[in-house]
């Protein structure tokens, strides 16, 4: 799925039941979610993992975040708890607009529409810290590899990308079922959901997520399995810092 129908895709679903395609609990389809209990989720999100952040990067600022895929901001605004300024981006308008109606922190957060597949909207070593939790899942590896080279150019000094990214699926009756062709999912995904757009799922192993961030000039400083994708996938999170 190139960028152009990406968009699409996530602009009708931001338009149908943005909060579930954000965070997909089963018991939150049909627009259940609730405001202030879907940006808890970002507030606890951020918590855990800027806490293991410490540990691995204490020397990491926090001056400038990105978040990238950032919906409705539901991590964007937790971020700006601990950084002094926040930007948002997302390749779907109807997400934009609802994160820019939904904004709780005024000025110290701004949200972009970006459909590129660059991170031309900002300039050269000027975040503290590149986040995005369960969003390359749904991005082709060919645009992965774009923005990981693109997330170690905006780095700032001692910045560091902090992402999820699932590898393969486990050897159950559904996981086996994520080994068939997107084209096929979908037509899956259209009956059982009716949504108008549908969410691809592109995973990628976990050497050649650390090959792909070697080639773009980055180094990582940790992998740990992550449960955010759900129990049907191997998946993990990588923090990447940028060297010298």
């Amino acid at each position: 799925m190139d960028l152009d129908n990406l968009s699409k895709n996530w602009d009708a679903l931001g338009e149908e039941d943005p909060m579930w395609a954000i965070l997909a609990d089963p018991s939150k389809r049909g627009n259940k979610w609730g405001e202030d209990e879907f940006f808890a989720t970002g507030r606890e999100h951020v918590g855990e993992y800027l806490t293991l952040l410490e540990s691995v990067s204490p020397a990491t600022g926090r001056g400038r975040a990105l978040d990238f895929g950032c919906g409705a901001g539901r991590l964007t605004q937790a971020l700006a708890d601990h950084f002094d300024s926040v930007d948002g981006i997302d390749i779907a308008p109807s997400m934009i607009k609802l994160a820019q109606d939904l904004n709780r922190k005024g000025d110290q957060v701004h949200y972009h529409l970006n459909q590129r597949d660059d991170l031309q909207l900002f300039d050269d070593n000027t975040m503290d810290l590149v986040f995005s939790l369960i969003v390359l899942q749904h991005v082709e590896n060919r645009y992965k590899e774009k923005y990981f080279s693109e997330f170690v150019r905006v780095l700032a000094p001692r910045g560091v990308a902090m992402f999820t990214v699932p590898s393969h699926p486990r050897l159950t009756p559904e996981g086996v079922m994520y080994l068939l062709p997107n084209s096929l999912l979908n037509v899956y995904r259209k009956k059982r959901y009716g949504n108008s757009g549908v969410m691809e799922l592109h995973p990628m192993k976990r050497d050649l997520v650390v090959e792909a961030v070697q080639q773009a000039g980055g180094t990582v400083l940790d992998v740990a399995p992550e449960p955010l994708a759900g129990d049907v996938w191997h998946s993990y999170r990588y923090i990447v810092g940028k060297p010298g």
